[in-house]
């Protein structure tokens, strides 16, 4: 079930996606990964204490960066990654452990995978008639991965951070999106993980917003999101 201030059926003009861990994700999770980093480097973490220090960073971020927006893309990566590791209980050793753990990171080959639901959701609102795009927070090459996992042609437009040299939740990006549109902000519907990144990064470029929630996090409503659990639940409130 959704758990939505609304069950009114929404109609938009436009769909938006974030990339990772919204449409797709790697086995091992990049979460998944950082905990096993982690344990090498000698900090023995759960996977479920690195996501939630994750998702309370990306809050913390926007919530200090989006008063002050436009920021640069180095001033997100240090702020959330200042927080990320305080919430991990790692502040003192943020600077000690963060190349080794990149180095980790960097030198894991994950499969790329769809999040469950994600291939027949696409599938189901191009049948539809939306229009949809993507807005993601990468390395240069999300049109690659779409087209790695067969879903480029889904997409009227893709927006990477470090093409456009800006970072959600810099409401820039978003209004980048709206322009590429064509259409009105309040007519686009943007779907991703994270409630500082996609949500508050939406809202504040005036685009609603579909979260893909987790237990681990609890932010404060705003109007014009929306929550589900799973991607297909958002066909629920999709106007056929």
């Amino acid at each position: 079930m959704n758990d939505n201030d609304s069950k009114d059926l929404l109609e938009p003009r436009f769909i938006t996606f974030d990339f990772g861990d919204t449409l797709v994700t790697s086995a091992p999770s990049y979460l998944a990964r950082t905990t096993l980093g982690l344990k090498e480097l000698g900090h023995e973490l759960t996977e479920d204490e690195v996501k939630t220090a994750y998702f309370k960073a990306d809050l913390s971020t926007a919530e200090g960066l989006l008063p002050r927006a436009p920021f640069t893309s180095e001033e997100f990566r240090e702020m959330f990654g200042a927080y990320f590791f305080k919430y991990m209980g790692l502040e003192q050793e943020a600077a000690e452990l963060g190349p080794p753990l990149l180095k980790i990171l960097t030198e894991l080959r994950p499969e790329r995978v769809m999040m469950p639901g994600a291939r027949e959701l696409l599938e189901r609102l191009h049948e539809m008639g939306y229009p949809m795009g993507i807005i993601s927070n990468n390395d240069g090459f999300t049109r690659d991965k779409c087209e790695a996992v067969g879903i480029a042609d889904y997409f009227m437009f893709i927006l990477d951070s470090t093409q456009e040299e800006m970072m959600k939740p810099d409401p820039r990006l978003f209004k980048k999106a709206v322009l590429t549109a064509g259409v009105a902000a309040e007519t686009i519907l943007h779907v991703g993980d994270l409630w500082g990144c996609d949500v508050m990064g939406a809202r504040a470029a005036g685009i609603p917003a579909v979260w893909l929630r987790n237990d681990l996090v609890s932010p404060e409503p705003v109007p014009g999101a929306r929550k589900v659990y799973k991607l297909l639940e958002m066909l629920e409130f999709i106007k056929k």
